[in-house]
């Protein structure tokens, strides 16, 4: 009996974690991270600091509704110059994931050919 207690509690203890685990580096959360639209004017300032080796870019970017904003972010590959993106950037101001895009959507187009 004391070995299919410990066993099923050992099992619970796994489920929870992978739980966790799941929620917390799987899933994306929206509130840590922003998508915005970028035309790259900069070539990018290349950094190394601690373990992190990339580029640092200030950049005009624009969010889903055309507002734009100043925005210096981090990414680990260099972003072309003169090229357009969609970048998902974290709190911690590293682009976690980007897209090159063929076109930005025409409420962020006019103010970023400016």
């Amino acid at each position: 009996m004391k070995k299919k207690t410990t066993l099923l509690g050992l099992l619970a203890a796994t489920l929870l974690l992978s739980t966790l685990f799941i929620f917390e580096y799987l899933v994306p959360d929206n509130q840590t991270a922003s998508s915005y639209f970028v035309k790259m004017k900069s070539n990018g300032e290349p950094v190394k600091k601690n373990q992190f080796k990339g580029y640092k870019y200030t950049e005009t970017v624009y969010n889903s509704k055309g507002q734009s904003s100043k925005l210096s972010f981090y990414s680990e590959k260099k972003l072309a110059q003169n090229e357009r993106f969609k970048i998902i950037v974290n709190s911690n101001h590293l682009v976690s994931n980007y897209k090159k895009v063929t076109s930005l959507p025409k409420n962020v187009q006019y103010l970023a050919e400016k």
